[in-house]
């Protein structure tokens, strides 16, 4: 499997950008890009939507697994989710949201969204 950071990479070239256009698009600096590329670095929630947004891509693409693509498809399909376009248009949105809040509120938010990510 593909790792972020390749992916990443595969998108910003099938896509015609070097790493200084995609640093100029997106506003993230381009050894910050080189480094998540090169599976250097982790890049933050906030960074991928910078990026995916400048390349005009999904943040689900850098993770979907490209085997497993048509099941994931069918289960949206199922399921009536939405495209991954809106979900991306909706994490901007709601990451832009976010930006309003206190830092009280931000830290109370981060605290919840990693107990998502840690539970298993």
């Amino acid at each position: 499997m593909t790792n972020v950071g390749e992916k990443l990479k595969k998108i910003r070239e099938d896509k015609g950008f070097s790493p200084l256009d995609l640093e100029a698009i997106s506003g993230v600096n381009r050894t910050t890009i080189s480094r998540i590329e090169n599976n250097l670095q982790s890049p933050t929630v906030k960074t991928l939507l910078k990026l995916c947004k400048s390349l005009h891509t999904s943040i689900n693409d850098l993770f979907e697994d490209s085997e497993n693509k048509q099941d994931c498809e069918d289960v949206q399909d199922n399921e009536s989710i939405g495209s991954s376009e809106d979900k991306s248009e909706e994490m901007i949105n709601l990451v832009e949201t976010a930006k309003k809040l206190t830092p009280n509120q931000k830290q109370k938010i981060t605290e919840m969204i990693e107990s998502f990510i840690t539970e298993k």
